[in-house]
């Protein structure tokens, strides 16, 4: 009798984290209308500019959440400026973890063996994609295992980048619009936010199908060469 397989949770709608995502932006804005947040938004527009970039650009390679400071960013240059340099800063971790990555392979390679064992073997521009979607792993270390696992820099440029700046936008939104959250600008946020692990979960969920349907391919093949 065969045995009826379970569906994987890759298979599942993340709703646990869409509702996690619903209550921070309600928190928030209740955070926000409790508490002063235009001091907070005085605060940030009175920062340099050039050691928020220093500082924007630095700390996320020594693992600093890299959203906090997205938000700071928005508070302090709004959305257009803010998308810019977060852009800017982006492009220039990756290219600075992809050096430290071939300087200090030995190290990175120990300190994440764990995240590279969830990421299974595939083209380099799959195994981007399927990484920068992989759910729980932070934002450093997406961007040392994938040179660390010999993707080439113009790929990891060209996959990760994109992703990396689309995400930063709900981040900057929320730091710009944060002094001014109404209702209706709550709910728009958590629909985004709610739209962004969707389309992640979904993307997330197919590529992972396409390598599990190539693994049995692969062995076939293997096989018919050594008969």
């Amino acid at each position: 009798m065969a045995k009826t397989s379970k569906p994987s949770s890759a298979s599942k709608i993340p709703w646990r984290a869409i509702i996690i995502v619903v209550v921070i932006c309600v928190a928030a804005g209740l955070l926000a209308w409790k508490f002063d947040i235009e001091t907070v938004h005085d605060y940030a527009s009175g920062l340099n500019a050039a050691v928020v970039f220093v500082l924007l650009t630095l700390l996320p390679l020594v693992g600093f959440p890299v959203t906090v400071l997205h938000v700071v960013v928005g508070m302090r240059f709004g959305v257009p400026l803010g998308l810019s340099l977060v852009a800017v800063s982006i492009i220039l971790q990756l290219l600075a973890s992809y050096a430290l990555v071939h300087l200090f392979r030995a190290k990175f390679a120990q300190r994440l063996a764990s995240v590279r064992k969830r990421i299974p073997k595939a083209a380099h521009g799959s195994m981007c994609l399927f990484t920068m979607l992989l759910p729980g792993v932070p934002y450093f270390a997406k961007n040392y295992v994938l040179p660390l696992l010999g993707v080439p820099l113009r790929t990891f440029l060209l996959v990760c980048a994109p992703i990396h700046i689309a995400r930063s936008s709900v981040a900057i939104i929320f730091g710009d619009k944060s002094d001014d959250l109404t209702p209706a600008r709550i709910i728009g946020l958590s629909v985004y936010f709610s739209l962004t692990l969707f389309v992640s979960w979904w993307m997330f969920r197919r590529i992972r199908s396409q390598m599990d349907d190539k693994k049995p391919r692969a062995r076939a093949s293997a096989q018919a060469k050594a008969a």
